[in-house]
C-alpha cells in the first residue's frame, strides 16, 4: 500500500466515526424519539418548562399519523378539539346544510360576533377563525373545491348583540346578496359584558335567526379572554332552551392553559383576542362540531319555541333609515354626517356611513322618530374629541338617558343603549336633543333600531 493510499483510507476512517458521533448527538437530544423507543409523556409539563413538546407553534401543520398510531402531540390536540363541543343540539338543521352543500346547492354561511369574529389577532383575514371554517367547510363538504358555499363575516370590533340585532338584515343579509344565511355562528360570549339587557338581545337575534323561513342551522360559539372568562353560563340556558349545537373555547384551552400545556403567548395575541394559533383552534373545534354532526343520522326537527326564555322584544329589530315604512323620522339638528366613524380591520369599510350628526353650529332642533313598536335601541359614537358633548334621550317627552359622546377610551366605536322595552307595541316618539351646555357641541348617532 502507497503513502497517498494508506492516507486516503484514514482519513475516510475518521470522517465516519465523526458522522456516526454527530448523529448520535443529535438523535440524544430529540425530545420527539428517545433512544428507547418511547415517547416520554409530555402532555402536562411543569410550570418550569419553556415550551411544551406536545405543543404546537403557531404556523405548525398537525404531524403525520404515523403507522403505529397517533402521535402524542395529535392526541393532546384532539383531545383539547374534542374538550370544546358542549353540546351538538337538533341535528337536523345542521345535517341539512351539510347535505345541502354535498348535493351541489348553493349554501350561505354568515359569521356574526365582536372583533374576535372580525379577525382580530389573525395576522391575515384568511387565517382568522371565520375565514379559515368557511373555507374548510366548503371544501370537505362543497362541491367542486366548495364553490358553491358562500360566506359573510359580520363580526365587528367592540360590539355587543345589543347592537348586532340592529345590523343583522343589513350586514348577514343584505351583504349578502338578499341571500339569508343557511347556517349562522353567534360570537358575543365576551362582547356582552355592557349588554343592558342581560341577554335578551342575544335571544332576540338567536330567535330571529332561527324563525328565517328557510330554517336555518344556527351555532352558539363561546370564545374566552385570556382572563378565563366569557358569559357561556349566561347562554348555555339559551342553547339548552333552543336545542342548538355549542361549542366552548373556553372548555377546550382553559384546562390547558391551566396546566402549562398550552401557553398563552401561543394562544392568545393579547389579553383579549386569538392569535394565528388560536384562531386555527377555534376553526377546528368548529370544523369537530360538523364532522361530528355529519356522521349522526338525521332527528326529527324540533320547532321553535313561541315562549321565550327571557324576552321576544328583540324577534324583530330593524335598523332604521329615512325611508323606513311605517316610521316618520326628522333630522332636525342632526343633520350632518359624520365622515371620522370607525371601519373593519380588514376590508375598511365605514361601519355606519349614514349617520346623523350635530354639528357646532347645526342649532337646537332635535332628532325625532314616531314608530309603532315595541322596543327602540339606539347606537352613539363615543370620541375623546373635545368638541363633542352630552345629549338628552326622551321617549314619549321624558327623559330617558343623558349621555356624553366624549368619553376617556373611546375609539370612535358605537355604545348602544335600549332606551325602550316593552310587551306590548305601541306608538312612540323618540328624541335626541343637544343638553344644556353642550349645545354648540358635537354628537353623532350612529344607528336607532325598533322591534316590532
Amino acid at each position: 500500500m502507497n503513502h497517498t493510499t494508506w492516507i486516503k483510507r484514514v482519513l475516510t476512517v475518521l470522517f465516519a466515526v465523526c458522522m456516526m458521533a454527530a448523529l448520535t448527538a443529535c438523535g440524544g437530544n430529540s425530545t420527539d424519539t428517545p433512544d428507547d423507543g418511547k415517547k416520554e409523556v409530555t402532555a402536562t409539563p411543569t410550570a418550569e418548562a419553556a415550551e411544551p413538546t406536545s405543543t404546537p407553534t403557531p404556523t405548525e401543520e398537525p404531524e403525520p399519523t404515523p403507522t403505529n398510531g397517533p402521535s402524542e402531540k395529535e392526541i393532546w390536540y384532539n383531545n383539547m378539539i374534542e374538550d370544546s363541543l358542549m353540546s351538538d343540539g337538533n341535528n337536523a338543521r345542521l345535517l341539512k346544510v351539510i347535505e345541502k352543500a354535498r348535493s351541489g346547492e348553493d349554501v350561505y354561511i354568515a359569521t356574526i360576533g365582536g372583533s374576535i369574529t372580525e379577525g382580530a389577532g389573525a395576522s391575515d383575514y384568511n387565517d382568522c377563525y371565520a375565514a379559515s371554517f368557511a373555507k374548510a367547510f366548503a371544501e370537505e363538504f362543497g362541491k367542486d373545491g366548495g364553490a358553491n358555499v358562500h360566506f359573510v363575516n359580520a363580526g365587528l370590533s367592540g360590539t355587543p348583540s345589543t347592537l348586532g340585532i340592529i345590523r343583522y338584515q343589513r350586514d348577514v343579509i343584505d351583504k349578502n346578496d338578499g341571500h339569508k344565511p343557511d347556517l349562522l355562528i353567534v360570537e358575543f360570549a365576551v362582547n356582552d359584558a355592557d349588554d343592558p339587557t342581560n341577554g335578551q338581545t342575544y335571544e332576540g337575534l338567536v330567535r330571529h335567526a332561527l324563525n328565517a323561513d328557510n330554517e336555518p342551522a344556527v351555532i352558539l360559539l363561546f370564545s374566552v379572554f385570556k382572563s378565563r372568562w366569557n358569559l357561556q353560563d349566561r347562554f348555555k340556558p339559551l342553547g339548552t332552551y333552543y336545542d342548538l349545537p355549542m361549542v366552548s373555547i373556553k372548555d377546550a384551552v382553559v384546562p390547558r392553559l391551566e396546566d402549562k400545556s398550552l401557553r398563552e403567548i401561543l394562544y392568545f395575541s393579547d389579553e383579549y383576542h386569538p392569535a394565528v394559533y388560536g384562531h386555527r383552534i377555534m376553526k377546528d373545534c368548529l370544523m369537530y362540531l360538523c364532522r361530528t354532526i355529519a356522521a349522526q343520522e338525521k332527528e326529527e326537527p324540533v320547532a321553535v319555541p313561541e315562549q321565550a326564555l327571557m324576552s321576544d322584544a328583540f324577534d324583530n329589530v330593524v335598523m332604521v333609515a329615512a325611508d323606513t315604512e311605517g316610521v316618520k323620522l326628522s333630522a332636525g339638528g342632526f343633520k350632518s354626517v359624520d365622515g371620522a366613524v370607525f371601519s373593519t380591520k380588514f376590508e375598511s369599510v365605514t361601519c355606519f356611513p349614514e349617520n346623523w350628526k350635530h354639528g357646532a353650529e347645526d342649532g337646537d332642533e332635535a332628532f325625532r322618530m314616531t314608530a309603532t313598536c315595541r322596543s327602540i335601541l339606539i347606537a352613539y359614537k363615543k370620541t375623546t374629541t373635545a368638541t363633542f358633548g352630552e345629549v338628552e334621550i326622551l321617549v314619549d317627552g321624558k327623559v330617558v338617558r343623558t349621555v356624553n359622546g366624549k368619553e376617556a377610551g373611546g375609539w370612535n366605536n358605537p355604545y348602544t343603549l335600549v332606551v325602550l322595552n316593552e310587551k306590548e307595541a305601541a306608538e312612540h316618539t323618540l328624541e335626541v336633543r343637544m343638553a344644556e351646555g353642550s349645545k354648540d357641541k358635537e354628537f353623532t348617532i350612529l344607528a336607532v333600531g325598533i322591534g316590532k
